[in-house]
C-alpha cells in the first residue's frame, strides 16, 4: 500500500511463469486485466497488478510477510 495525493493505492505483484514472458506484450497486458477484475470482484477494491518473473518477490525466513505498507503515517 500507498500513498498518492492524499489516496491510498494497492499494487498487486504476481509472479508468473516464465513461459508469459514473450515478445508479445498483449498476452501480458491481458493477463494483468483479467487477475485485476479478478481482485476488484473478490475485495471491491482495484488494484494496480505488477506481473514480474518467477522467484524476483523476496522470500522471507519465518513469519511471512504478505502486506508492505509504505504510507507515512502522521
Amino acid at each position: 500500500m500507498d500513498r498518492v495525493n492524499n489516496l491510498d493505492t494497492l499494487e498487486i505483484m504476481v509472479e508468473v511463469d516464465g513461459k508469459f514472458f514473450s515478445d508479445e506484450i498483449k498476452g501480458l497486458e491481458a493477463l494483468s486485466v483479467k487477475i485485476g477484475k479478478a481482485v476488484q470482484q473478490m475485495i471491491g477494491l482495484n488494484a494496480k497488478i505488477k506481473l514480474v518473473e518467477p522467484r524476483t518477490i523476496e522470500r522471507s525466513m519465518g513469519k511471512a510477510v504478505h502486506v508492505t505498507d509504505k504510507r507515512k503515517l502522521v
